[in-house]
């Protein structure tokens, strides 16, 4: 009577077993798509920080090429005040001396 108790008690875990198994498999399953759904949301938002990061470059570039023209712009304006002046200073001396 002893073994034949112990045997139903052994079937009773077994046949217990699979449904456990199955919730432990489930959960697995149920973190391995949050893990994947977390990395692909890092994945997005590494590749939108690289598209940020070449925009800020591309601008940064294009703002120091202004920059520059600028420069080479006053520069120019420069060098023409002072051809203006001479030719001004020029004019007034070619007019004292007439």
């Amino acid at each position: 009577m002893r073994r034949r108790l112990h045997w139903l008690a052994l079937a009773g875990v077994l046949a217990a077993a699979p449904p456990w198994a199955h919730a432990q498999q489930s959960a697995d399953a149920r973190t391995s798509k949050a893990v994947r759904k977390d990395a692909d949301t890092v994945a997005r938002q590494r590749a939108e920080v690289q598209r940020l990061q070449h925009d800020v470059a591309a601008q940064e570039s294009g703002s120091h090429a202004a920059a520059q023209r600028l420069r080479q712009q006053d520069a120019e304006i420069a060098e023409l005040q002072r051809q203006l002046q001479a030719a001004q200073q020029g004019g007034a001396a070619a007019d004292k001396g007439h």
